[in-house]
C-alpha cells in the first residue's frame, strides 16, 4: 500500500519519483528525510512540512476541513493532465470530470426538456440568433448554471459535509452562479487555468487524443479555436472580478508548479483552522 505510510507524504513535493525514490533508500528517520529535502531546495521541505502536518491532523482526529481544489479552463488547456497529477501528490482518490459529470446530467436532462444543455459549447450561440461573442457566451453561461449548481450540491453534501477531498476538473466555472457561503469556504480552492499561446494550445489539442481522449476526434475541436479563446476571455474577466487563482498554462510542468504551491499555500490555512461551522 502506498499512501497508508508517511513516506506517502513525500509525492506532495512535487518531485520526481526517481528523486523521492533516492532520498528514502538513504533516510532512516523523518530527520533524514527532511535534511535531504532541504539539500534539493527548501520549497521542497516547506511543502513536505505542511503537507506532513495535514495528514497528521486528519489522523489525529483534529482537522475536519476537505481538500477542494476546482481547476476550471477550456478544453485542452491541461485540466485532466493536472488532475491528475494532484490526485497523485495530495492523496486525493476522488476526481470528477466535467464530460463525465455533464453526461450524467444529460441522462436525467432530456433534450425536450433543455435542448441547450445538450449541445456542444462552443455552438451553444445558435439558441440566441446570430454567431456574436455576446450570444456565445450567453450559450456559455446557460449550459454553465446547470453545471454550477450541480457542483455546489456535490461539494456541500459529499466534499463539505462528510469531509471528503476531492478534485474537480471542468470548463463551466462560473463565481456569480455560486452561493457566498460555497465560495468562501476554506476548503474550496478555484483555480482558473489560462493559455495564450495559440500554437501551442493547437498542439495541446492534437495531444488529446494520445493521453485522455484516446477516441475523442482532434478534428472536431481544432475548428473551435477561436471560440474557446473567447469563452476564455469571458470566463477569467468574471473570475478575475473575484479575485481567484489564474495559472497560466502554456508550460505543464510550470503550471503544475504554481498550481501546487498555491493548494499547499492553501493547506497551510486548513491546518491553522482545523474546522469551521457550516
Amino acid at each position: 500500500m502506498i499512501y497508508l505510510t508517511n513516506e506517502s507524504n513525500l509525492l506532495a513535493t512535487g518531485l520526481p519519483l526517481k528523486t523521492i525514490s533516492k532520498i528514502l533508500t538513504k533516510s532512516k528517520s523523518d530527520k533524514n528525510i527532511q535534511d535531504s529535502l532541504k539539500e534539493v531546495h527548501l520549497k521542497y521541505l516547506k511543502r513536505y512540512l505542511i503537507f506532513s502536518e495535514y495528514k497528521t491532523l486528519v489522523k489525529d482526529g483534529l482537522q475536519k476541513l476537505p481538500i477542494i481544489p476546482i481547476i476550471a479552463g477550456i478544453p485542452g488547456v491541461g485540466k485532466t493532465t493536472l488532475a491528475k497529477e494532484l490526485s497523485t501528490a495530495l492523496n486525493i482518490g476522488i476526481v470528477i470530470g466535467g464530460d463525465a459529470l455533464r453526461s450524467s446530467l444529460r441522462s436525467i436532462i432530456t433534450r425536450d426538456e433543455n435542448e441547450i444543455f445538450h449541445e456542444s459549447v462552443y455552438n451553444t450561440w445558435k439558441y440566441f440568433g446570430d454567431y456574436t461573442k455576446e450570444n456565445l457566451t450567453k450559450g456559455f453561461e446557460t449550459q454553465a448554471k446547470i453545471m454550477n449548481q450541480a457542483v455546489e450540491r456535490m461539494v456541500f453534501d459529499r466534499g463539505l459535509r462528510d469531509g471528503e477531498s476531492m478534485i474537480i476538473e471542468y470548463l463551466h466555472f462560473l463565481p456569480k452562479q455560486f452561493s457566498s457561503e460555497f465560495l468562501k469556504h476554506p476548503s474550496v480552492i478555484p483555480i482558473l487555468l489560462q493559455i495564450n499561446d495559440e500554437d501551442v494550445y493547437r498542439e495541446r489539442i492534437k495531444q488529446r487524443s494520445k493521453y485522455s481522449h484516446i477516441r475523442s476526434p482532434v478534428d472536431r475541436l481544432l475548428p473551435q479555436i477561436s471560440k474557446y479563446f473567447e469563452i476564455q476571455e469571458y470566463f477569467l474577466s468574471k473570475c478575475s472580478q473575484s479575485d481567484f487563482k489564474i495559472v497560466n498554462m502554456n508550460g505543464l510542468s510550470e503550471g503544475f508548479e504554481e498550481t501546487l504551491d498555491y493548494i499547499l499555500l492553501r493547506i497551510e490555512e486548513l491546518n491553522k483552522l482545523k474546522d469551521i461551522t457550516i
